[in-house]
C-alpha cells in the first residue's frame, strides 16, 4: 500500500510539473541594434572643410564624400554643401555657416530606396545638429515621430526639432553682443524650445526669431559658447514674407535637383552593418563646376521677419 502511495505522488508531481515545462514560451528575437547612419555629400561649391571633433584633423570636402558624425563643417564666403542623410533628410549648409553633426544613428533597413522617392524615413532614427553660424535649408521626410525618431538642431538659443518639413535656420552673431536667430517653415511644422516656457509650435508659413546677448566663442576655437543673457530674450513670430519663403523654396529646389539620383541602402538587419548609405546612382562627371543654383547665405536677419 505504501509502494503505491507513493508512486501516485511520483506520477502527480511529474503530471503538474510536465505543462509548466511545455508552456515555456521561446526566447524572442532580439531587435537589430541600432547602427551609425550615412551621410553624402551630394553637392560641394567652393571651399567647404570637414573637421573630425575626434582627433581635430582637417580635410577639403568633395562631392560624393562621405561624412561621419562628430564632425564639423566649415564652409567659406560663397560656398555651400548640400548633405544628403540616409534616412530621408537632406540639408543645404549655406556659405559662411559652422555646423557640428553630434549624432546621427538610425534602425537598418532592407534593400535600396531613392531617395527623391522618399516620403517617409524607412526606420526609425536619431539626429542631432549643432548650428553655431549661419544657415541652414533642409527637406527632412515625415519622421517616425511616434517610435522614436528625432531630428534637432541645437542653436546657442534653443533648439529646433524638426517633425517632417522644409524649413531654414539662421543664426547671425553681431558685433554688438547681439545675436538673432531665426526658424522659418516653408511647409510641415518645426517645434522651437529652449529660451521660452513651453515649446512653440512654428507651423508653415510662419517664421520665428530670438534677439539675444552673445558672447561668440574665443579666436581660433571650434566650440560653441553658450551666450550669457543677462535681458530677456526677445521672441516674436510673423508670417513669412515672400521673398523668405521663395528662397527657401528655390534653395528646396536645388536640393532635389542634387538628390534625384541618390540611393539610401540600408543595413543587414542584424545590427552588424554600417548603416544606410547614401550613394549617388550615377555620379555626375563634370569638367566644370556647376553655376550656383542658391541664394547665398544671409550674415544679418531674415527680411520681414522680427522675431522667433
Amino acid at each position: 500500500m505504501l509502494n503505491k502511495i507513493l508512486l501516485f505522488i511520483a506520477l502527480g508531481v511529474f503530471a503538474g510539473l510536465t505543462p509548466i515545462q511545455a508552456q515555456t514560451p521561446a526566447a524572442a528575437p532580439s531587435a537589430p541594434a541600432r547602427v551609425k547612419g550615412k551621410i553624402v555629400a551630394v553637392r560641394v561649391q567652393g571651399h567647404v572643410q570637414a573637421i573630425s571633433k575626434l582627433d581635430g584633423t582637417t580635410r577639403e570636402l568633395h562631392e560624393n564624400d562621405a561624412v561621419t558624425e562628430q564632425t564639423q563643417i566649415n564652409t567659406a564666403v560663397g560656398a555651400s554643401v548640400i548633405l544628403s542623410f540616409s534616412n530621408g533628410a537632406t540639408v543645404n549648409v549655406a556659405a559662411n555657416t559652422v555646423l557640428d553633426i553630434e549624432q546621427f544613428e538610425q534602425d537598418p533597413f532592407a534593400g535600396d530606396i531613392k531617395i527623391s522617392d522618399m516620403k517617409a524615413e524607412p526606420t526609425t532614427s536619431t539626429t542631432r545638429l549643432n548650428l553655431t553660424r549661419g544657415e541652414l535649408v533642409g527637406k527632412v521626410v515625415h519622421l517616425n515621430i511616434d517610435k522614436g525618431s528625432e531630428f534637432t538642431i541645437q542653436t546657442p538659443v534653443g533648439a529646433a526639432g524638426i517633425r517632417g518639413t522644409t524649413f531654414m535656420i539662421t543664426f547671425t552673431p553681431g558685433t554688438d553682443g547681439k545675436a538673432f536667430f531665426t526658424v522659418t517653415t516653408a511647409d510641415g511644422r518645426v517645434v522651437f524650445t529652449g529660451t521660452t516656457a513651453g515649446p512653440v509650435s512654428v507651423p508653415a508659413g510662419k517664421s520665428v526669431t530670438a534677439t539675444f546677448d552673445y558672447t561668440p566663442p574665443a579666436p581660433g576655437s571650434t566650440t560653441p559658447t553658450t551666450p550669457a543673457t543677462t535681458t530677456p530674450v526677445t521672441i516674436t513670430s510673423t508670417d513669412t514674407t515672400p521673398d523668405v519663403a521663395a528662397q527657401v523654396q528655390a534653395v528646396a529646389q536645388t536640393i532635389v535637383t542634387a538628390t534625384q539620383n541618390a540611393v539610401a541602402t540600408g543595413g543587414t538587419g542584424t545590427g552588424t552593418g554600417t548603416g544606410g548609405t547614401t550613394t549617388p546612382s550615377t555620379p555626375p562627371p563634370s569638367t566644370t563646376p556647376p553655376a550656383p543654383t542658391q541664394p547665398q547665405s544671409t550674415t544679418t536677419p531674415l527680411a520681414g521677419a522680427t522675431g522667433s
